[in-house]
């Protein structure tokens, strides 16, 4: 292998991090070991099913240490022991701690004396070798425990429609050498991986105060929209500019924590602890902290440094939400191996409880002139608790609304009056009144604002993160107001915060379609008020 060859460097840890699956043990023949397939799709699948539920080991305790930092801020200890509390219901089994259960992501090495049995391949479709069959594993995971279909195929260039099973997966398999094959399983949802961001500087800025400062401004782009604390990864150099993104997405899961910190201009990468530091600083410095203000916008930091042509300097950048849904695993001759996960999340529930300071009750079942003045009275930063009726509406809903509008129809009665809940919740359990729900992007709906609210409609809004420029002028000209509520946070949401849920329009868009949810006692922030003012300015 050459010295560049990421997969040398993978750390996968010592055995006592994973737990032994009951699947039939691989076999030796001709000097190959023979696994079954089918168990490779179980893992998949046990995978999956694990990781929509609980964290990875370690992951926890790092966001409970905020919680006893006293230099966090009211607001990021409030945030923070909501997802501990979030994470407790979660590992539950029954709502998975997002509602965005995100994109399968599967890394495999496969070892050069890996074979796939010759009983196992002759039941197999022509087409379901490694990668169709481990995708297979993860979409039996999303059918199983109900997780949330968010693909979206193309029929055309414009035209596009769910797949209704959240394939594909992205596979990503590379031979390795020896006889074990391992795995990284991960799920990101659309928020994590839209701050992803990929360019190819110039060499001269290979200076500590130009490399900073290029970092600056792409640190502070990162905001609060995908669910905060980040493990925010860099990888800096490479090949191209794929391997630099996925060094990156490697780092960000902890597979590369075992590179040196320093290497012989050999091609070798390494891991800078300088680099992190400087990272953190930037991080804590942008004062976005754990979603509504503070120091802790980065949980953890990575950066790496790859080989590079002396003409090109890519550089990758990118974040794991709070959730860092990712699992470890591999198969060898004693067996399959998954890492194991934090089974009791509930050891790290502090005694006594943040509280949201001064947050001021609005009851959105009241005549719609009573909340709308309450909240167009309130200032950037003040807190609310949310009780009533929302419209729950996203993406192609916002879309279909405005192709009325274009079409001279009148604006649905739905979207005039009541605040406008961005959100797509997961399918729920028998009986339940819904399946975790929480809030999507913000500005993903930015360009629906102006015309919508020049009919009367979104005068309030609810969801994630900031909002553009024109957006902020729109809630402004219309006296509207923006809200954020603590994303990440979708089990705790969907049990304590959700009284009643039904669709109400667009069926046929799953978990797109227009529903009216009542709320009680939900917490958020105004983020952009009546006259203005962003709090994330």
């Amino acid at each position: 292998m050459s010295h560049s060859d990421l997969s040398r460097f993978l750390d996968f840890g010592s055995a006592d991090l994973y737990k032994k699956l009951d699947l039939p043990p691989p076999h030796w023949d001709s000097g190959r070991l023979i696994v079954d397939s089918e168990s490779l799709a179980a893992l998949s699948r046990t995978a999956f099913s694990e990781i929509a539920f609980k964290y990875p080991r370690g992951h926890l305790e790092l966001l409970a240490a905020i919680h006893r930092d006293e230099d966090a801020s009211p607001n990021e200890k409030f945030v923070v022991e909501m997802l501990l509390r979030n994470a407790a219901i979660a590992a539950e089994g029954l709502l998975p701690m997002c509602q965005d259960t995100g994109t399968a992501l599967i890394y495999g090495w496969k070892g050069a004396g890996i074979e796939m049995s010759p009983e196992a391949a002759s039941k197999a479709a022509p087409d379901d070798d490694d990668a169709a069959t481990l995708a297979r594993g993860a979409a039996e995971a999303y059918a199983e425990r109900r997780l949330r279909k968010s693909q979206q195929g193309p029929e055309s260039v414009l035209a596009e429609k769910n797949t209704k099973d959240n394939l594909p997966a992205l596979v990503d398999l590379r031979a390795a050498p020896g006889s074990a094959y391992r795995f990284l399983f991960a799920a990101k949802g659309g928020g994590s991986t839209s701050r992803t961001s990929l360019s190819m500087e110039s060499p001269a800025i290979l200076r500590k105060e130009a490399l900073e400062a290029v970092l600056t401004a792409r640190i502070k782009a990162l905001g609060a929209s995908a669910c905060p604390p980040y493990t925010i990864a860099v990888a800096l150099g490479g090949a191209s500019g794929s391997q630099a993104l996925y060094a990156m997405e490697l780092a960000a899961f902890g597979l590369l924590d075992g590179l040196p910190g320093s290497a012989e201009a050999d091609g070798s990468p390494l891991r800078s602890a300088e680099w992190e530091e400087i990272v953190a600083k930037i991080a804590a410095e942008s004062g976005t902290g754990a979603q509504w203000g503070g120091r802790h916008l980065a949980l953890e930091t990575r950066f790496i440094r790859l080989s590079r042509h002396a003409a090109n300097l890519p550089l990758a950048i990118g974040v794991s939400c709070s959730a860092h849904r990712k699992a470890r695993a591999y198969v060898d001759e004693s067996g399959w191996h998954i890492e194991k996960m934090e089974d009791d999340p509930g050891r790290l529930l502090p005694r006594e409880s943040a509280v949201l300071p001064d947050a001021v009750e609005v009851d959105l079942d009241a005549p719609a002139p009573e909340w709308m003045e309450k909240l167009r009275r309130l200032d950037a930063g003040a807190a609310v608790s949310l009780s009533g009726t929302v419209t729950v509406a996203r993406d192609l809903a916002h879309a279909r609304v405005a192709a009325l509008l274009r079409d001279g129809q009148p604006m649905p009665a739905y979207f005039t009056d009541h605040p406008i809940f961005y959100a797509g919740p997961t399918d729920p359990a028998p009986g339940a009144v819904t399946g975790s729900f929480g809030p999507t992007t913000a500005s993903r709906m930015d360009s629906y604002l102006e015309p919508f609210m020049k009919k009367g409609a979104s005068l309030v809004t609810i969801a994630k993160g900031a909002r553009g420029k024109e957006a902020a002028a729109a809630i402004a000209g219309a006296k509207g107001i923006y809200l954020a509520c603590v994303g990440g946070a979708a089990a705790i949401m969907a049990r304590d915060h959700v009284v009643e849920s039904r669709i109400i329009d667009h069926a046929d868009l799953g978990m797109e379609a227009v529903r009216a949810v009542r709320l009680k006692n939900l917490p958020a922030l105004v983020v952009i008020d009546a006259r203005g003012a962003n709090f994330y300015s």
